[in-house]
């Protein structure tokens, strides 16, 4: 279990480095990499999420990247990936 969990934050590291906010605004930079590793935990593919969140999956990785906003994302992040910009 341990292991598996290194090897996906390896991969999340991975994807990280060709985000395009690397490099970028650092606020957007942390909030993708905390959206993406609280996924990572509650093992919630972004297929399944675009689906619970009824949207698309390219219009959901524009909203993980910061290019688009919805305020029900944003409510989605704070109730049920309990993410909290005051701490990042």
């Amino acid at each position: 279990m341990k292991r598996e969990l290194i090897e996906k934050i390896k991969i999340l590291e991975q994807k990280m480095s060709k985000s395009p906010n690397n490099g970028g605004s650092r606020f957007l930079y942390k909030r993708e990499r905390m959206i993406r590793f609280q996924l990572l935990i509650r093992n919630l593919p972004q297929k399944q999420l675009a689906k619970c969140l009824k949207i698309t999956e390219s219009y959901l990785s524009k909203l993980i990247t910061g290019e688009r906003y919805s305020q029900d994302f944003e409510i989605f992040i704070t109730k049920h990936l309990e993410i909290n910009y005051c701490f990042m």
